[in-house]
């Protein structure tokens, strides 16, 4: 009778019950998004808000969990890329509250468009007066500090400005490359032969879609370079190395994956990425010399949301010293996985979650770097922490802060005690499930 049941299993992965219970499930996730949208302040009803994205992270950890049910459903990578884009234009007419980062964009945009130099002057200095207005100047976050993007960032914003300077069309920048960097994943997984459903780590991850298309932060356009590099880097290394120098170019957090790369790009990808990156990197740190350079303070000052960091800084006591320190420890792991052979979207992978858990500042959308290689191999654990990276923001009611607030060191040990206690728990299981019996 075993023959039977075995059948009746395979009929039943491959017919419409998968599907359906796929779809609901994206209908859920798209819901949330449309509730969330209709919120007229994420910060101001934080709880509210935190609720909603606890909702929607229910629909998302179910999916994920039981995505090799849904590995040939009908339509299956369809209702994956139909759900991310749904839920992302859900979103984009939301006003971003829980970051005003957006408005940075627009200002630097606006300034690069017009002839100005954001990395000379910061936004309060009397060069740049006369780009001041009543919509976006006051918005501007740390207006004493100049332009801290890389260049092709900086460009990108002033392209959209050139366009429409409206926080709308620099969202829809954001969501246009969002939505390319889901299909990406999708494409990338059916050329491993892996599970097309296991985009959904990134693709349906509530984390990725209020950061993205709810505040508008920036880094999918990098994180498209990051992705099409290592899923280029055997068959199309020229494109790789292009790619992997765009995005590092957009955000820094690409480079992770260079060491890795050069071990498998023949000597002409290598030649254009290192080539492209020095003459790229060098007018990044000539441009952002400056006394007010929002890049140094950036490197040398800021905090926020560490933990491991926390602990570092406390035993060297020294700021700059736990930097290098850090530095250090990712170099560390780096090396080692390249002596050991580490491919590069796994040590790529490695290097991002290490250079995460350690940094001095955890915004919750940097949590996106990792997770855009989780469709790879998907972690419960940092599934988890994008659950709980949401309390950064505070817990459950407006903090008194306001936007100034920085969790408490009891309220960082929630946010990643919980996923390191259920890291701990399922490596005690895997453990004693490799026991010999008795």
């Amino acid at each position: 009778m075993a023959r039977p049941a075995a059948v009746g299993t395979a009929i039943d992965a491959t017919g419409p019950a998968p599907a359906l219970e796929l779809l609901a499930l994206g209908s859920g996730l798209v819901l949330v998004a449309v509730l969330l949208g209709r919120l007229p302040s994420w910060r101001a009803e934080l709880g509210t808000f935190q609720a909603l994205y606890a909702v929607g992270f229910a629909f998302y950890a179910v999916a994920l969990l039981r995505r090799e049910r849904y590995r040939r459903a009908p339509h299956a990578a369809g209702v994956v890329i139909a759900v991310a884009v749904a839920a992302r234009l859900a979103l984009l007419a939301t006003t971003p509250s829980l970051s005003d980062d957006v408005y940075r964009y627009l200002w630097e945009g606006q300034v690069a468009a017009h002839g100005g130099d954001p990395y000379r002057h910061a936004p309060q200095a009397a060069e740049l007066a006369r780009w001041r207005d009543t919509r976006i100047y006051p918005r501007i976050n740390h207006p004493e500090l100049a332009a801290i993007y890389p260049p092709l960032a900086t460009a990108g914003f002033a392209l959209v400005s050139l366009v429409s300077p409206t926080v709308t069309a620099i969202k829809a920048w954001v969501v246009l490359n969002d939505a390319a960097l889901c299909a990406l994943l999708l494409v990338w997984l059916r050329k491993r032969d892996a599970n097309p459903v296991a985009a959904i780590a990134y693709a349906w991850c509530p984390l990725t879609l209020v950061e993205f298309a709810g505040s508008g932060h920036s880094d999918p356009t990098a994180l498209l370079g990051l992705v099409a590099a290592l899923m280029w880097a055997r068959e199309r290394p020229m494109l790789s190395a292009a790619a992997l120098a765009a995005g590092a170019l957009t955000k820094l957090a690409p480079l992770a994956a260079l060491p890795f790369l050069l071990v498998v790009w023949p000597w002409r990808a290598r030649a254009l990425a290192l080539a492209s990156l020095a003459a790229g990197l060098s007018a990044y740190v000539w441009l952002t010399r400056g006394a007010d350079s929002g890049l140094t303070a950036y490197l040398h000052t800021w905090r926020h949301n560490e933990l491991a960091f926390h602990y570092l800084g406390q035993a060297f006591g020294d700021r700059l010293l736990a930097r290098g320190m850090v530095a250090g420890l990712v170099a560390l792991v780096v090396g080692a996985l390249v002596l050991r052979r580490a491919s590069p979207e796994s040590g790529a992978r490695a290097a991002t979650r290490v250079g995460l858990l350690l940094s001095p500042v955890v915004h919750p959308w940097y949590l996106a770097w990792p997770l855009a290689l989780e469709p790879l191999g998907p972690s419960a654990p940092w599934a988890l922490l994008s659950l709980t990276v949401i309390l950064s923001y505070g817990a459950f009611a407006p903090p008194a802060e306001g936007p100034g607030f920085h969790p408490s060191l009891a309220l960082r040990w929630i946010e990643y005690g919980l996923p390191l206690a259920l890291a701990m728990t399922m490596a005690l299981a895997r453990r004693r499930a490799a026991r010999p019996e008795d």
